[in-house]
């Protein structure tokens, strides 16, 4: 992308004041005096973006009063009556547009921007607005009707899904991105990419990064989301399915074997068994319903000779009946007592796992701390009073216990080792439970059964039927138990399919799964990454840092910024205990910035890479903390040099002329400046 041209106008009643600055294709340096108007000219042109979030705020509140309120003119106090900014900008079809967009106006909002088709500012074209968009509201990155989402399909860019801090995805907004191609003055030379606005983005300086170099962990990553979720939803279904089947065979009086508690991709249907419970007993399901036939059978043939039974035998039917009752009655009490015990001891377990887990996350983060107090070299992480220099516990326990104490590491081993332990006696007792409750059914159906029957034997008894009542009654109830069970069979086969279903999506989401990448980059990646390390350490050094060994700089592979020994190099602030051999003076971490900015566009405009660089960057003050001029005239070189790069560098140079011509020697470029303030008469 870009720039043409920024025009800033304000409406004044003394008549229109402002400034109209158009900019090379490759460098331009807009010089002045500090307090000149030099950020004012490089916020206009964030704003004109949409981007001044990256100043520190939304809307006009973030730029100056001179462009909302007065400015001094000539040592006259004019008001501002309107304002707004014009920016004319290109992309690589060499398709040009002028945004407008008001900074204080009665009548437009500052959230509309107008596009006008065509170079406004450096051409003929005509006011006329094409387009009007919205921004810092929701929809603008993504509606048609959005100036960000308009912006980047303007620029050729395609911004990616990436996770949040809350676990969920969201888009790469445009704004983070153009943190690494903007660093305003105040706050911008903070940090290798400073002024991320925050939109939730987990590692958003990683992320963006990775999008400038268009490395492929986003495709990698959305494919582990999907995969992720898929599976959620598979173990999910599992779960659901399993429920119900042990629901229907629960009811039925009635266990299954051969199904795993957890979704499995090798689940094989032929193994699941399916058994009813008979009293105390476990029987094959189809011998149960044979029995049950069987008895069928003797009812249908006992009622031919029950008009010769004698009252004795009667009555020995119904002794034999009321024992069953009383007998089914006492193995209902006696499971209802254990699966209370079961219960209890549920509760139990699932209390000291909580209590065991908790204590692990404790002594997980009492190590944590630990390590990265050694890290940095505190005597306490290492043992030792800084005080006294003796040595202290390692433990969590140290002045409640007595006695030998076990250290850290031990603890955690041991409490991990103590939570599967409780785990699996938890899962163990969840299935002795889900076993009882289908004994409890299905006794509870033969205490029904029996108690219809006793009552039908006792009236056969006392009216003297010549047809057993009993019998009868009982055929009704064997027809309604057999009906009962061809159900749940026919349920079972049908929710066993289901599980087959989940099962096999589970082969398939794991076998993609050995698709992706074994490390969070690829083989391309790690070379665009190398690249990048490359053209790192070249700037730096061209640059003339100082504060450690170039050649040990590395990109580190997490966080994708330098690193010496695994130590991220930072600005040098000769606070206590700041290692000096690997942290950076103010100007030389000045430097890296530099450097890392520069590579970053080096590296995506190499042929090898093709990443996604829009080849721009802007710099407010770039030389600060007194830079040495050759580490100026390094940079603004290097800026000059590179091809197809766009770079607009606002300085003050010290605000010498010599400082100025030093920087600059042999350096081809297009300087922007003023005499006075950059606000002026418009003509």
């Amino acid at each position: 992308m870009i720039i043409k041209a920024v025009k800033l106008r304000i409406v004044t009643a003394q008549g229109e004041f402002g400034f109209l600055v158009t900019f090379s294709r490759n460098l331009t340096i807009i010089k002045g005096k500090n307090s000149s108007g030099k950020s004012t000219l490089f916020n206009s042109l964030l704003y004109g973006l949409g981007m001044e979030e990256l100043i520190g705020g939304r809307g006009e509140k973030v730029l100056p009063y001179a462009l909302k309120d007065w400015f001094d003119y000539q040592g006259d106090k004019i008001p501002v009556v309107a304002s707004e900014v014009y920016l004319e900008i290109e992309n690589k079809h060499s398709k040009v547009v002028t945004f407008r967009r008001a900074i204080s106006d009665k009548d437009r909002s500052n959230k509309l921007v107008e596009i006008v088709d065509g170079a406004y500012l450096t051409g003929n074209a005509s006011p006329v607005v094409i387009k009007s968009t919205y921004l810092h509201d929701p929809g603008a990155a993504q509606q048609d009707e959005g100036f960000h989402r308009f912006l980047e399909d303007f620029m050729g860019l395609s911004l990616p899904p990436v996770p949040t801090t809350s676990g969920g995805e969201t888009k790469l907004y445009l704004q983070t991105v153009f943190a690494a191609l903007a660093v305003e003055q105040k706050r911008g030379w903070s940090d290798y990419i400073a002024n991320i606005p925050f939109y939730g983005i987990r590692d958003a300086r990683t992320r963006v990064v990775e999008y400038l170099l268009d490395l492929s962990v986003f495709e990698s990553n959305a494919l582990k989301n999907r995969l992720d979720a898929e599976s959620i939803e598979i173990a999910n279904g599992w779960n659901a399915t399993l429920r119900e089947l042990q629901r229907v065979v629960s009811e039925a009086g009635a266990i299954v074997y051969g199904i795993p508690t957890k979704v499995s991709a090798i689940f094989d249907p032929s193994l699941v068994q399916l058994l009813k419970r008979d009293g105390s007993e476990e029987v094959e399901f189809s011998k149960y319903m044979q029995k049950l036939r069987s008895e069928y059978a003797e009812l249908e043939e006992s009622a031919v000779h029950y008009q010769n039974a004698t009252s004795d035998e009667v009555r020995a039917e119904l002794d034999k009946t009321m024992d069953d009752l009383q007998r089914f009655t006492l193995l209902y009490e006696s499971v209802s007592n254990m699966q209370t015990l079961h219960k209890a001891s549920l509760h139990d377990y699932q209390q000291l796992l909580s209590e065991a887990q908790e204590d692990l996350a404790r002594n997980k983060a009492a190590a944590k701390l630990r390590d990265l107090g050694a890290t940095h070299s505190i005597e306490t992480a290492t043992d030792r009073c800084p005080t006294c220099h003796q040595p202290i516990e390692d433990s969590l326990l140290e002045g409640i216990a007595t006695g030998p104490q076990m250290d850290l590491a031990t603890n955690i081993n041991y409490l991990e080792r103590q939570c599967g332990m409780l785990d699996s006696q938890i899962a163990g007792i969840d299935h002795e439970i889900s076993q009882g409750q289908a004994t409890l059914n299905d006794l509870a159906a033969r205490m029904a059964t029996k108690r219809e029957q006793l009552n039908a034997i006792r009236s056969d008894v006392s009216t003297g039927a010549t047809q057993s009542r009993a019998n009868v009654k009982r055929q009704m109830q064997i027809d309604d138990e057999v009906n009962k069970l061809e159900r749940v069979e026919g349920d079972l086969t049908k929710l066993v399919k289901v599980l087959v279903v989940f099962a096999q999506k589970l082969s398939n989401n794991q076998t993609l799964r050995k698709q992706l990448p074994r490390s969070n980059y690829s083989d391309k990646d790690e070379f665009k990454i190398a690249l990048f390390e490359k053209y790192f350490r070249a700037n730096a050094a061209s640059f003339g840092y100082e504060s450690a060994e170039i050649n040990e700089i590395k990109i580190n592979r997490d966080a994708l910024t330098p690193y010496l020994s695994d130590i991220e190099l930072r600005q040098y602030n000769n606070r206590a205990g700041t290692d000096i051999r690997t942290d950076s003076s103010a100007s030389d971490f000045v430097r890296l910035i530099w450097s890392y900015l520069l590579g970053l566009y080096q590296t995506s405009a190499n042929p090898s890479c093709k990443g996604n660089h829009p080849a721009l960057l802007l710099f407010d003050e770039p030389g600060q903390h007194s830079m040495a001029d050759t580490s100026q005239h390094a940079f603004l070189q290097q800026l000059g040099s590179e091809i197809g790069l766009q770079s607009i560098v606002a300085a003050s140079f010290d605000e010498s002329e010599s400082v100025f011509m030093e920087a600059t020697k042999g350096v081809e470029f297009k300087l922007v400046e003023w005499d006075g303030k950059s606000i002026q008469p418009l003509r």
